[in-house]
């Protein structure tokens, strides 16, 4: 799932602004309101922040979108811990911000009544650099296969922040596996293909959608059944000009749901682990106030919340929990009977320690209500199988459920989606894919059912691995 590390950018431009003092001092009403700025920050007051800002800058920023942006700024910095003036630009001042976190540049700038019209940040920009060390591998380089996987891995590896990573290719019903890293860094274990536990984020999605299409294919649910079949009484009818939300909606990213509901960053959140306060009271308020506004299955746009939701429906339908629903209906027909959301103490003795976008240690994710969009916890041999299973490899009670997931559900001139599945067109071939991505971990899973081709990359470090995967499989 990728997932949350968000960008503050509140920049306005204001025309007709008065000048500002030339040279390299600090006004002392500029002292004064990034002093109050920070303060306010640090007490978790927007709004405070807010009532500083000039009449033309509420005009185009909200009350509440300035508060959200705020909230989101806090839990990817942390406590801001010093401020120094940096520079005059050219209509205002910079600033040295420390954070918790990181470390970014305040931009400020008044006007002539001492009312902040430009409010922004910008990330110092972090240097990844490269290990002056080769990073061991399990890699022969005794084949193309082997060659090619280098080629694409060794550049990626070699990064200063990067830890480890296993790959997998299914050829017909052929495997080869790689590891590269460390499980924990500077622990010199590579990767385990059998034992090594990953975050597999919103891969998980496509778990979701299996689950949902075996419930059709059991003629237990429709695709086309109104969410609001399945949620409470009270939850507002979910439709918008007579067009209801419906469950193919919420597993192909068209319900119109937004990313994260607006509500996820209110109450006690930390932003190591930020879901975990997110409950089904949560899920069912947001709906209980969300009015939709464009028209369900229209448009594409990307949403974990309708995947959470989706989760959530099952999970209320069969009066189980996500992770029952998945282990009675996917994991044990597909015998990956080490794919799991909780993990018991021999399985943390497995898990790989992750690593965010700095190289940094991270928490493991508790996705609460939002299971459904990318909870799942995995090893390089159990996804081995469900790729298997994709490809119809397996011969499992699934196989029709696995057959409807692949089915396209919508396309415009930049998405193509069966459920949970982006479908990815080429001149010679057709490929299944998604990706996902937690704070310490990233994920690829992709598969050619014409080649019976397949792929799987499981990262603990937060960089991209989905270009890695493509290639892979656009080289097939």
């Amino acid at each position: 799932m990728k997932m949350f590390f968000f960008r503050f950018c509140l920049l306005l431009t204001i025309c007709g602004l008065s000048n500002i003092v030339a040279g390299q001092e600090q006004p002392p009403l500029y002292d004064s309101i990034s002093k109050l700025i920070k303060k306010a920050f640090n007490t978790k007051d927007p709004i405070k922040i807010y009532a500083l800002t000039s009449t033309g800058y509420q005009e185009k920023m909200s009350t509440a979108k300035f508060s959200e942006g705020m909230k989101k700024f806090y839990l990817k910095t942390g406590k801001w811990n010093n401020l120094l003036f940096k520079e005059v630009t050219d209509g205002g001042m910079a600033y040295t911000a420390g954070f918790e976190r990181e470390t970014q540049v305040l931009f400020l700038q008044l006007d002539e009544q001492g009312k902040i019209v430009r409010f922004n940040f910008k990330p110092v920009t972090f240097v990844k650099g490269t290990k002056s060390n080769l990073v061991p591998s399990n890699n022969p380089l005794a084949s193309e296969m082997d060659s090619l996987v280098e080629k694409l891995i060794r550049p990626y590896i070699q990064q200063g922040h990067t830890v480890g990573l296993c790959v997998a290719i299914i050829s017909n019903n052929k495997v080869h596996h790689y590891s590269y890293g460390d499980v924990v860094k500077g622990s010199t274990r590579l990767p385990d293909s059998q034992n090594t536990i990953f975050e597999i984020g919103s891969v998980t999605k496509t778990f979701t959608s299996l689950l949902l299409a075996n419930e059709v294919t059991r003629k237990q649910m429709s695709l086309k059944d109104p969410i609001n079949k399945y949620l409470p009484e009270f939850i507002p009818k979910q439709a918008y000009k007579n067009t209801a939300i419906t469950l193919v909606h919420l597993a192909n990213h068209t319900s119109g749901f937004p990313r994260l509901p607006a509500n996820i960053f209110q109450g006690d959140v930390n932003p190591q682990d930020p879901y975990r306060h997110y409950n089904a009271d949560s899920v069912y308020h947001f709906l209980s106030i969300h009015k939709p506004n464009i028209i369900p299955g229209s448009q594409f746009s990307y949403s974990n919340f309708g995947a959470g939701l989706l989760g959530n429906i099952l999970s209320r339908k069969y009066h189980k929990t996500f992770e029952e629903l998945l282990t009675e209906k996917i994991f044990e027909p597909l015998k990956m009977h080490s794919t799991k959301i909780k993990l018991n103490a021999k399985d943390n003795i497995q898990f790989a320690q992750g690593y965010n976008e700095k190289g940094e240690p991270t928490m493991p994710w508790d996705l609460a209500a939002l299971q459904g969009s990318g909870a799942i916890r995995s090893t390089l041999n159990d996804m081995i199988r469900y790729v298997k299973a994709q490809l119809g490899l397996l011969n499992t009670p699934l196989d029709k459920a696995i057959l409807l997931t692949h089915q396209g559900t919508f396309q415009n001139k930049e998405n193509a989606i069966g459920l949970g599945w982006r479908i990815e067109k080429q001149k010679n071939h057709v490929y299944y894919h998604h990706s996902g991505g937690t704070g310490g971990f990233r994920s690829f899973v992709g598969f050619d059912k014409k080649h019976l081709f397949g792929v799987v990359i499981l990262s603990n470090t937060a960089e991209d691995v989905t270009t890695i995967g493509q290639s892979i499989l656009e080289t097939n």
